[in-house]
C-alpha cells in the first residue's frame, strides 16, 4: 500500500471506478481533476494530522508525530475510498456552482455523504501506520548504452527495500524505446544521499507492457549502485507490489472510561 505522502496516491482512474461521467463533466466545464484530488488530499491530510495529534498515546508514534507528520500513514482501502469520494464531491460542487444544475447538486450531495461515511469507517476500522516508512521512489534514471538487446519498448520501475524484505510502492514508470544492439542501465534518482533511512537496497522492475513490469533483481541492489540489463535480457520475475502493509492500526476508542 502507498503512503499518504507518496505522489499520485489517487488518480482519475480511481475516480472513474465510481463515476463514469467524470471525464465528460470535467471536460465540458474545464474542471481540473488533479487539482480537486490535491485539494481533497490536503483537506483530509489536515484532518488526519489533527486527529493523530489529539489521540495522544493511542498513536505509538505520538512523541514524534509533529515532526514526522503523515509520512508513516498508509493508504488503506477505507482511506482511499474517503479520498476518492471527497475528490468527487469537490468536482461536482464546482460543476454545480458553475451551472446551478440540480443533477450536479444531487451528485455533490451524494458524494459528500459518501465521503463522510467513508471517513467514519476509516477512523473506526483504524488508520494504518508503518514504523519504518519506505516512500515511493522518484522516476528512475535510465540510460541507453551499447549492448546486445533487440529493439524494444521497455517500461522501468524501482522500489526501495528494507531489512525485512518489505518494499515501497513502485516508482513512476520510465518508458524507453531502445534500438537493436543496445542495453539500459538503471539508477535511483535519489542516489545514496536521498535514500530513506529504512532502506537497505532497491529492486528493478521491467516490462514490455506498461503495468506488467516484473522484478529483474534476484537480490536488492546496493544503495547508490547502478544496475545494467544483462545480455540474457528480461526475466519473468514477480510483479511489482503496491507497497507496505500497516504495522499497526490506530482506532477510535468506543470504550467508556470509569472512575
Amino acid at each position: 500500500m502507498a503512503l499518504f505522502t507518496d505522489a499520485e496516491v489517487v488518480t482519475i482512474n480511481d475516480l472513474l471506478e465510481y463515476e463514469g461521467t467524470l471525464v465528460q463533466t470535467a471536460s465540458d466545464y474545464s474542471i481540473n481533476v488533479d487539482t480537486k484530488i490535491g485539494l481533497a488530499m490536503s483537506g483530509i491530510g489536515d484532518r488526519l494530522l489533527l486527529w493523530l495529534l489529539n489521540i495522544g498515546a493511542s498513536d505509538p508514534q505520538f512523541l514524534t508525530r509533529r515532526l514526522i507528520g503523515l509520512s508513516t500513514v498508509v493508504v488503506t482501502d477505507p482511506l482511499r475510498r474517503w479520498i476518492v469520494f471527497e475528490s468527487l464531491s469537490r468536482i461536482f460542487a464546482e460543476a454545480y456552482n458553475l451551472q446551478l444544475n440540480t443533477r450536479f447538486q444531487a451528485k455533490w450531495q451524494e458524494y459528500q455523504q459518501e465521503a463522510r461515511s467513508a471517513a467514519d469507517f476509516a477512523f473506526q476500522s483504524g488508520i494504518g501506520i508503518v514504523f519504518n516508512p519506505l516512500p515511493e521512489p522518484a522516476l528512475p534514471l535510465v540510460s541507453v548504452q551499447t549492448g546486445y538487446s533487440s529493439a524494444a519498448a521497455l517500461y522501468v520501475q524501482t522500489t526501495w527495500v528494507d531489512s525485512k524484505g518489505w518494499e515501497s510502492a513502485p516508482s513512476p514508470v520510465n518508458g524507453q524505446v531502445i534500438p537493436a544492439g543496445s542495453t539500459i542501465s538503471v539508477a535511483m534518482a535519489e542516489g545514496s544521499v536521498g535514500a530513506p533511512k529504512a532502506a537497505v537496497g532497491w529492486n528493478v522492475y521491467i516490462g514490455v507492457d506498461e503495468g506488467a513490469a516484473t522484478r529483474q533483481t534476484s537480490t536488492p541492489q546496493q544503495i547508490g549502485s547502478t544496475w545494467q540489463l544483462p545480455a540474457s535480457g528480461i526475466v519473468s520475475g514477480s510483479l511489482a507490489g503496491q507497497g507496505q502493509m500497516p504495522n499497526f492500526f490506530i482506532r477510535t476508542s468506543k470504550q467508556i472510561l470509569r472512575g
